[in-house]
């Protein structure tokens, strides 16, 4: 389940909650996020996750899909390539079905999570001031157009040590996050295609079982 609760993380960081930053450069991206937040609904978007192990050397393991968000803590990620998985909570409780294995897991969404901060978020009431300092960084070379921002936990997080989040200049928008924990992993999701306020329906947001599955559940 640690694949899902770095999921969560990034999760919560594309809908992201206000917050307040050194710097009048800083606070000009933060205030211009808040007001894209406040504006969405909802929003699916392609997405590329490159996750990068220590555990294997630094090796790199990606993959590819469509993901799905509404407020409040709704969520669906469909991995297609290269196997086929979904990742669905309602905002209570948590579905991870790999069809590959014929199997689900099933348990509360916060239990998932590993931490009150990301379930923060995903209800709308969270602001990332009282969690995390945060400053610009930089542009690279890479994407020199885009905002950069680091975000540093104000308490240890057992499964966070910074995030980077990068940002369109047009439309405000997060459109990569980047999960750093305290054992040298780093996750990084790309999303592209994104459409917000498309009125995804509620049942999205709900896995019915298929028959013949192994059901798992954790609480």
């Amino acid at each position: 389940m640690k694949k899902i609760a770095t999921i969560m993380l990034l999760m919560s960081i594309v809908l992201l909650s206000g917050t307040q930053a050194w710097g009048q450069d800083v606070q000009m991206v933060i205030d211009r996020i808040q007001a894209e937040y406040e504006r969405t609904q909802d929003i699916q978007a392609a997405f590329t996750q490159v996750a990068q192990l220590r555990s294997l050397a630094g090796r790199k393991q990606e993959s590819h899909g469509q993901v799905y968000f509404k407020k409040p803590g709704k969520m669906r990620w469909e991995y297609t390539n290269p196997d086929q998985q979904l990742l669905v909570s309602d905002g209570s409780t948590m579905w991870f079905y790999a069809a590959e294995d014929s199997q689900v897991i099933i348990q509360p969404a916060e239990d998932a999570y590993g931490s009150k901060t990301p379930i923060t978020f995903l209800s709308g009431m969270g602001r990332l001031q009282e969690d995390f300092y945060i400053k610009l960084l930089p542009a690279s070379t890479d994407d020199p157009d885009l905002y950069k921002l680091e975000l540093l936990p104000k308490q240890p997080q057992p499964d966070l040590a910074k995030l980077i989040l990068s940002v369109e200049p047009t439309g405000f928008r997060i459109v990569h996050t980047g999960v750093y924990d305290p054992y040298g992993n780093i996750t990084d999701v790309f999303l592209r295609d994104i459409d917000a306020n498309v009125g995804l329906p509620d049942e999205m947001f709900v896995f019915e079982i298929p028959e013949g599955v192994d059901v798992i559940r954790q609480n």
